[in-house]
């Protein structure tokens, strides 16, 4: 009878064991699961979009007659010569187009900016007429407009100026421009009172100045800059 309780209650004791072991599982399944609930989500692009910078070139031509020398020219002269601008690589616009000459060695046709050479550039709405000569000269057959009215080659020298109003600051545009020089009818040169050639203090007069015998080798440089940034 004895043995037979003891049974009993260890049967009851295992029971009890198994039970709270399966309350346990349970319990740790339910954590396991709170953890694994799906999240919904959507997906969707847009573009390519394509970005690409523009480019902005200024070339010469088709006409530049800049190499072509001009010799023996005396007080009161005009030396004319067209170089032509073209953007017709450009796929952005310009804010300016400025030019600036350098002489290869400076005399004083460059550096007196009362005596020496003063230029002005006109341009022409065709193509200039070009006539041979000598003297080599140009007409416009189309509208004539003076892009820079006459100044001093010396500040050409030192500053780069700008030229306004030119069709090749838009994208495609042509210029067909004659640059003019003129050396003034006052410039002084007297052998006899000065008789170094080219030679003397800027601005002078016959007895401190000679312009006698003066050359240049001039090049152009003509620089252009893109327009202001805008939305796109």
């Amino acid at each position: 009878m004895s043995s037979s309780g003891n049974s009993g209650g260890s049967r009851r004791r295992t029971a009890t064991r198994l039970l709270l072991t399966l309350g346990v599982v349970v319990a740790g399944s339910g954590v396991v699961m709170g953890t694994t609930f799906a999240t919904f989500t959507d997906t969707t692009s847009a573009g390519p979009q394509t970005i690409a910078t523009g480019k902005l070139l200024l070339a010469v031509g088709p006409t530049n007659d800049t190499g072509t020398a001009a010799n023996a020219i005396a007080p009161g002269d005009t030396v004319s010569r067209e170089v032509d601008l073209n953007s017709t690589g450009s796929t952005i616009a310009a804010a300016t187009i400025t030019m600036q000459i350098t002489p290869t060695t400076s005399t004083l046709l460059d550096s007196d900016a009362t005596n020496g050479l003063q230029i002005s550039v006109l341009s022409c709405s065709a193509a200039w007429t070009r006539h041979a000569g000598p003297p080599l000269t140009y007409t416009c057959s189309g509208t004539q407009n003076t892009v820079l009215a006459s100044t001093p080659l010396k500040t050409l020298t030192s500053t780069a100026t700008a030229l306004p109003g030119l069709s090749s600051l838009n994208p495609g545009g042509q210029d067909y421009l004659v640059m003019q020089f003129t050396l003034p009818s006052a410039a002084p040169g007297n052998m006899g009172l000065l008789g170094t050639a080219c030679s003397g203090t800027a601005g002078g007069t016959a007895t401190t100045e000679n312009l006698e015998g003066c050359s240049d080798a001039l090049t152009y440089t003509f620089q252009t800059t893109q327009r202001a940034g805008t939305n796109q």
